[in-house]
């Protein structure tokens, strides 16, 4: 199981070369590109403008020379608002950038429409986010990107069935799940939820929080929370997980621009990773 850190625990004005010179100086190899912040006022990424390619091929042979891979991504935007406007959302662009980088998951979150938040609509959100992640599903596959859909703390996300079922209505092939530790813990879920996702499980998102209504994304196995990570690795030994271990601890990298303070965490991430890899 690799052990994967995801560019976005960085400031985002911060440009992804030094990004990936602090992540080869913690011992990182392996990242998780973030592109949640592709939606920034219009022409201020370099991944939104005409030269975006070049771009991206110049960051790929970069990482490459330090010695770095381009495992995962977090792609934008919501699947009603993907499908509503398709080839023109930046979520597609992020697609082509995550197979450009060689990329093998994108990891996106499914929706519940305001008013449709209840078990009731258990089967509706299945079906409506069928339909939403059908065309973006698609330019996955021409790509050669897989999609993983995320488990969140709220409504119809926050439970494994539901992920599953959407898996298994999109054709289960080349779709799976991330599971959001984070968010499972915010909903009080034990690891041995995941079990509901068996073979759909694809990736992870790591980090810790205490178990209450806020996504602190703190260090895992740190003391910084309160997930039972030992039944967590238990869990994913028992499932036989062949995934990589993707880390989105962002929550003390954000709140200091100490330099001391970002080395002290990224080791500490590194560290924290290293030992539940070997319980």
């Amino acid at each position: 199981m690799r052990i994967v850190n995801c560019t976005g625990i960085f400031p985002p004005e911060m440009d992804i070369f030094e990004k990936i010179d602090r992540m080869v100086k913690a011992g990182f190899t392996c990242l998780d590109y973030t592109l949640l912040d592709l939606d920034r006022p219009a022409g201020t990424h370099p991944l939104m403008t005409d030269q975006w390619r070049p771009w991206v091929r110049e960051v790929k042979a970069y990482a490459e020379d330090k010695g770095v891979l381009f495992t995962h991504a977090h792609g934008v935007g919501w699947p009603a608002a993907l499908y509503a406007k398709q080839d023109s959302h930046i979520g597609y662009r992020a697609i082509e950038i995550a197979a450009e980088l060689g990329i093998q998951w994108i990891a996106m979150h499914p929706q519940d429409l305001q008013g449709t938040q209840t078990p009731e609509y258990y089967d509706y959100y299945v079906e409506q986010n069928r339909i939403w992640f059908t065309p973006y599903l698609e330019r996955c596959k021409a790509f050669g990107v897989g999609l993983a859909l995320e488990n969140l703390p709220w409504a119809n996300s926050n439970r494994a069935k539901p992920l599953a079922d959407l898996v298994d209505a999109l054709g289960g092939e080349n779709v799976g799940v991330c599971w959001d530790t984070g968010h499972a813990h915010i909903n009080q879920l034990p690891p041995s939820e995941m079990k509901e996702l068996g073979h759909r499980l694809v990736t992870l998102h790591v980090h810790d929080n205490h178990g209450e209504w806020n996504d602190e994304h703190q260090i895992p196995y740190t003391g910084y929370g309160t997930y039972d990570w030992v039944d967590f690795m238990k869990t994913l030994r028992e499932m036989d997980y062949k995934g990589d271990f993707v880390l989105e601890a962002h929550h003390q990298m954000r709140e200091t621009t100490d330099e001391a303070l970002w080395n002290r965490y990224l080791g500490e991430m590194m560290t924290a990773s290293k030992k539940l890899l070997a319980l």
